[in-house]
């Protein structure tokens, strides 16, 4: 499982909820399915808030296919992953709906959508903010997909030998190695793109399928071939990470980042890279209580600092007190004593209370 945190968040609330209801042609959409919440207040929540960021949107990934999971543990990770994010606030002060997806080949996706508003006073609500909950989210992640035993994404052997996903870059169709017939026209335009580039992904692009290339044909065997490499294509070596490489083009003002195996200080040739990989698996199992610990640890103390900060923002906020209906009449005077009374419970959760 991963949980990703998608970056719009600023139009109406029509937007993100035809996306996860809504088919094109306005049918519903095959595999579309709310688990929690009203998607018709959850809208409205949304065109009421005043704030730029008006809502929050994401999901959480599974490889798995949707018949592998009972109701009850869909509902016991969204109910966590509710607690990670709001530890410290009652039901009544945020409003989520969950959507549950199966169209892509059967696997599971629960998304979220989460108005940036807190109910009891109107103030906003921020639900994810990376530099403050990246860290708490990733270990609640961790302990789920060990929990659970899910597909990790840590793994060793899911390891890409080159990652097209950094510099912001979009997500592109995966690689698929070209006819021969095609290999020079395409080795052709990548040196055209690397000799003159129009964008920082293009770029990377380029120089990602040219070290493929070159990968293939057998001659990269270490950094100090992947280094020569590079600055054969006119690159200049910026700066070299045990797990990446950052490079710099005359033509561009901003370096780019390679990240991948292949980038990696510790990358050895072809020969030896089964051997690289099964030693790394064998030390990541061999680890596997201990950062299960370390996971539980980090998640503790993400939560007891979420939790402060919730409670000095929202902490002085009371729920309002239960109106007292008598003889059909809603009143804020107490009634008399032979008088009905009926209380408004406060709004509840459909499932049990979190944990960790």
């Amino acid at each position: 499982m991963i949980v990703k945190f998608f970056r719009r968040g600023k139009g109406s609330g029509a937007g993100p909820i035809n996306y996860l209801l809504v088919a094109k042609g306005g049918k519903p959409r095959e595999g579309a399915k709310v688990l929690y919440g009203d998607p018709k207040l959850t809208e409205q929540l949304i065109n009421t808030t005043p704030f730029k960021q008006k809502y929050k949107a994401g999901v959480l990934s599974f490889t798995e296919d949707a018949k592998e999971f009972t109701d009850e543990q869909k509902k016991d990770i969204m109910q966590r992953f509710e607690e990670t994010l709001f530890v410290g606030l009652e039901p009544d002060q945020y409003d989520i709906l969950w959507v549950e997806h199966t169209d892509k080949g059967g696997r599971l996706e629960l998304n979220f959508v989460i108005p940036c508003q807190e109910l009891r006073s109107g103030k906003r609500l921020q639900p994810f903010y990376a530099g403050a909950d990246l860290v708490r989210v990733n270990a609640f992640k961790n302990i789920i997909n060990q929990e659970y035993g899910l597909t990790d994404p840590n793994d060793p052997e899911r390891k890409r030998l080159i990652n097209p996903y950094v510099n912001n870059a979009p997500r592109p169709t995966p690689y698929d190695r070209p006819p021969k017939s095609k290999e020079k026209e395409q080795e052709k335009e990548d040196n055209e793109i690397i000799a003159n580039p129009e964008s920082t992904f293009a770029l990377k692009e380029a120089i990602d399928r040219r070290m493929r290339h070159r990968l293939a044909e057998g001659s990269l065997n270490g950094r100090s071939s992947v280094l020569y490499a590079l600055e054969g294509m006119g690159l200049t070596i910026k700066r070299a990470t045990n797990s990446s490489i950052s490079v710099a083009h005359p033509a561009m003002t901003r370096n780019v980042r390679l990240k991948g195996t292949v980038y990696e200080k510790d990358f050895k040739a072809l020969s030896q890279q089964a051997h690289l990989i099964e030693g790394r698996q064998g030390d990541y199992e061999r680890t596997s209580e201990s950062r299960g610990h370390r996971d539980l640890k980090t998640w503790t103390t993400g939560m007891e600092i979420k939790k402060e900060y919730h409670e000095k923002l929202y902490g002085d906020i009371k729920a309002p007190e239960p109106l007292a209906l008598v003889n059909n009449h809603v009143t804020s005077k107490e009634p008399q004593d032979n008088a009905p009374k009926v209380e408004v419970p406060t709004p509840q959760r459909s499932y049990s209370g979190p944990r960790p």
